[in-house]
């Protein structure tokens, strides 16, 4: 896919993080990743406002990343000016309703780890080798705190046989290239609901992505990579959009319960903020949306974003869990 139009099946195409220090976020997703900036702006005025639902006079310093010719997988980091910020996620939580992480594909996990470890960032495991089964293949992962609360999983693709669901990714990646540091952009996003199914309507109705992969996620291995207690069980349901990149990892405790994120995941406070994706007509979007539940958080505005110029777009809650999904389509 490197064209913005006609999209078919929306993956996400840009995640929407609330920053404390942009610079300082900055390091890690330029110097880090080596994503590329391919805008620094400050977001203000009227319809800034009120797309957000923030006091007058707000703004935030905003920077836009991305990798690759295609609109996918990309990090737009704001930095807003409120006093008050909040932080949406604290350190130790390990799994809340709401957005949570950001997964990337890397080269070499292990190197990865060594070079973390040395700038001390703290992680929740160290490099897990995970067996899928024959049809998915294996990979070898690890989570660890990132800037802004926002949790980082790295993973390496390790199955070449493209039948496989991991070696036709493997190949993927291989054709499509990498950052100078050896990541890929944002390959799945996790979004932990209350709702699966609820959820779903919404990713399969008004996006119309497609299933890529469901299973449930239990057992002492499993539970290892994510730093969970061995006893708990997870619905885990992988959706896609037209694209490699941009997936999401919907994920459902089933035995156990978890805090909620949602209250907070509103700017001006720090952490995973929300979801966003392209689509075709954005009327014909928003209709679809009221049929699944989405309420409204913005209405649909002609407004300038980040990254993208001008856009006709909309803010939308997932019926799933009540987290953020901005919709807008390119003017």
């Amino acid at each position: 896919m490197n064209s913005s139009e006609n999209l078919a099946s929306a993956s996400v195409s840009v995640v929407v993080i609330g920053v404390e220090n942009l610079e300082s976020s900055l390091e890690f997703y330029e110097g880090t990743l080596g994503l590329d900036v391919t805008q620094r702006m400050t977001w203000e005025g009227s319809d800034f406002e009120s797309y957000w639902q923030l006091p007058t006079g707000a703004k935030a310093r905003c920077a836009f990343l991305a990798y690759g010719a295609d609109p996918v997988g990309q990090i737009q980091l704001m930095e807003f000016n409120a006093k008050n910020r909040k932080q949406i996620r604290q350190a130790g939580i390990k799994r809340a309703t709401g957005l949570f992480n950001l997964n990337i594909y890397t080269s070499d996990v292990k190197r990865d780890y060594g070079q973390l470890e040395a700038k001390g960032f703290e992680f929740w495991s160290e490099p897990n080798h995970i067996n899928f089964g024959p049809v998915v293949g294996e990979a070898m992962e690890f989570a660890f705190e990132g800037p802004d609360g926002v949790v980082i999983n790295l993973v390496e693709l390790l199955t070449e046989d493209p039948e496989t669901m991991i070696g036709h990714l493997y190949h993927f990646v291989l054709g499509y290239g990498r950052t100078g540091t050896g990541f890929t952009p944002v390959a799945t996003t996790a979004h932990t609901v209350s709702d699966t199914d609820k959820a779903l309507e919404f990713y399969y109705g008004p996006l119309n992505m497609k299933l890529f992969a469901e299973s449930l996620i239990e057992g002492e291995v499993a539970n290892r990579s994510v730093d969970l207690p061995p006893e708990c069980k997870t619905r885990s349901v992988l959706v896609m959009g037209d694209h490699e990149y941009g997936k999401v990892a919907l994920a459902e405790p089933m035995n156990y319960d978890v805090p909620s994120l949602v209250a907070d995941a509103l700017p001006p406070n720090i952490g995973y903020l929300a979801q966003s994706f392209e689509v075709a007509d954005l009327a014909a979007t928003a209709e679809a949306c009221k049929a699944v539940g989405a309420d409204v958080f913005s209405c649909i505005t002609e407004i300038d974003l980040p990254g993208r110029g001008r856009c006709s777009a909309m803010i939308v809650r997932n019926p799933g869990s009540g987290a953020l999904q901005e919709l807008f389509q390119t003017l």
